[in-house]
């Protein structure tokens, strides 16, 4: 049961809301016309978003690599681009004077209340200055 208190202030934030949306859809009918020979200004192209990285190629839950994945990653012959395209945009990307390191990492959990992980790997690929693969570690943990 409300009360008469809780009831008025229900009333009045009702009346309230009525008025900012009634407010905000009016505007003025009134619109000025330029004279006829003002110059017209040609409309601005709205700036266009700079392109998302492209999404990972991994399913959620997937593993990020398995054997035979990992045996295409060739010391030397591998490029950064080779690698996006196989395992997807890194979680993290570590920059040094000599090496540039695409780490990669995924837990795997279950349960709704109480969350418990059953799985987790990690990816961390180095290359060198010339954009090749110097080596590669995966470790895994759990199922």
């Amino acid at each position: 049961m409300l009360s008469v208190r809780g009831g008025r202030g229900l009333a009045a934030a009702s009346i309230m809301g009525l008025l900012l949306m009634v407010g905000a859809g009016c505007k003025s009918s009134a619109q000025s016309t330029p004279p006829a020979d003002a110059p017209v200004a040609a409309p601005v192209p709205a700036p266009v978003p700079a392109p998302a990285p492209p999404p990972s190629l991994r399913e959620s839950g997937a593993k990020i690599a398995d054997e035979a994945t990992l045996s295409q990653l060739v010391p030397g012959k591998t490029t950064k681009a080779d690698v996006r395209e196989r395992f997807g945009v890194p979680q993290e990307v570590v920059l040094s004077s000599s090496i540039e390191t695409f780490i990669y990492f995924r837990d795997r959990t279950s349960g709704l209340f109480r969350r418990t992980t059953e799985r987790v790997e990690m990816l961390t690929v180095r290359f060198d200055t010339q954009g090749l693969l110097k080596d590669f570690e995966y470790r895994f943990a759990g199922k």
